[in-house]
This record gives C-alpha cells, structure tokens and sequence, in this order.
C-alpha cells in the first residue's frame, strides 16, 4: 500500500530537522529579517518612483519624445488652425502679419535680431491694431542656434504660464541657425513648428503673399 504523499508547510519546514541542519534558527530569523527589509525598500523605491514620475511627467514626456516625429510635412489651412499663440524668428514683417491676419493668435512672441529690431517694433504696433497681445520680444545672435533655442524656449515657456495650450513657432523668418534653434525649441515643449512658403516678387522686391501656404514642419 502506498503512503500518501508528504506536505510540506511553512510550518512543518520551519521545524523540519532538515531546515535546522542548514541553518540555525538565528540565522533564519535574520534571513526572515533581511527579506522583510528588503520588501520594504522595494516598495519604498516603487512609491518614490511613482511620485518623481508623477511630478516630472512633462520632462519625462519630452525625454520619450526626443527626435520622434510623428507628424512631418503636409500643408496647414490656415482657417483650420486653433493656435492661441505664435513665436516668430524674425527678418522681413510680410510673414508674421499674414500669419496673424489668417490666425488671429491671441498673443504673440518674436524672436529677432539688432538688425531686425525695427521689423519686430512694426510688428508689435500691428499686432496692437489687431488686438493681439505681444507676450515678449527677443533679439538673439542671428549665427547662434543656441540663443535662439533658448529664447523660443522663454517665450514658449511665458505662454503656457500664462494660460495658452496650442501653441505654434513659425520658423520662416532669420538665418538658418536660427530656425534650426527654433525648431528644436518648438520640439522640446511639444509646440508644432510651421514655415510659410511663398513666390518672391522680383519686381516689388519683397514675398507675393496671394500664394503663401503655411507648411508643417513638424507636430498638428
């Protein structure tokens, strides 16, 4: 007849003369103790992470958004758009005011130059006229992509504090370095960057803006 077979419990494992040729009961309990201790400071970790997580969620967002565009190319219509606020680099005043005639932004921020700060003070008395706010104005080297990252940051980072929630950073107007910095600004605090493209009027000298299109960039 066969015998039934053997179970072991926590119990009967604890008091099994197997388990005390292994160790010795002060052992165990220190065992005991330790895997205790460790527990709690898993879960203290899992509950700091939790909260750190919960607190910098917008820097962790940004960091899982790095040079990911899911969004690239393609043609804006104007008419469509819901951009409460624009960053512009700045170089001619063509752009910007056809930008604000067809967005209507509530505020607006421009990122210039010393050469271009005449443009940016024609484009602030405009907006003005429009009942659009200039939230700030920036001047920035015009060879330096850094400068104008930071400042697009500042001024994207100013309209959000100040309540805005679908922002836009037209890229058209500076030099090259300047857009660039721009861009990635516009990237980092998930803002969509756009650029208006248009024929050039040799005779006038200046954009034909009946055949400007809004492009995407990046973002929508």
């Amino acid at each position: 007849m066969n015998s039934p077979p053997t179970t072991w419990t926590p119990a009967a494992l604890a008091s099994s003369p197997t388990r005390c040729a292994v160790f010795s009961e002060p052992t165990w309990l220190l065992l005991d103790h330790f895997g205790i201790l460790l527990g709690d400071l898993l879960m203290g970790c899992t509950v700091i992470g939790a909260v750190v997580g919960f607190v910098r969620r917008n820097d962790l967002r940004r960091w899982l958004r790095t040079n990911s565009f899911p969004e690239v190319g393609g043609e804006f219509d104007p008419a469509e758009q819901d951009w409460d606020a624009v960053v512009f680099t700045v170089s001619r005043e063509e752009v910007p005011r056809w930008v604000m005639e067809r967005v209507r932004p509530r505020s607006v921020a421009f990122v210039g130059t010393e050469q271009s700060r005449p443009v940016v003070e024609r484009l602030a008395a405009f907006s003005g006229e429009h009942s659009i706010r200039v939230a700030s104005s920036h001047t920035v080297d015009a060879d330096d992509p850094a400068d104008a990252r930071r400042a697009v940051a500042a001024a994207l980072t100013a309209l959000r504090e100040a309540g805005h929630t679908h922002l836009a950073v037209d890229v058209t107007g500076g030099k090259t370095p300047m857009s660039i910095g721009a861009f990635m600004a516009a990237e980092e605090r998930q803002s969509d960057s756009i650029y208006v493209a248009c024929a050039f009027d040799p005779r006038l000298k200046k954009p034909d803006m009946t055949t400007a299109r809004i492009l995407r960039i990046s973002g929508g």
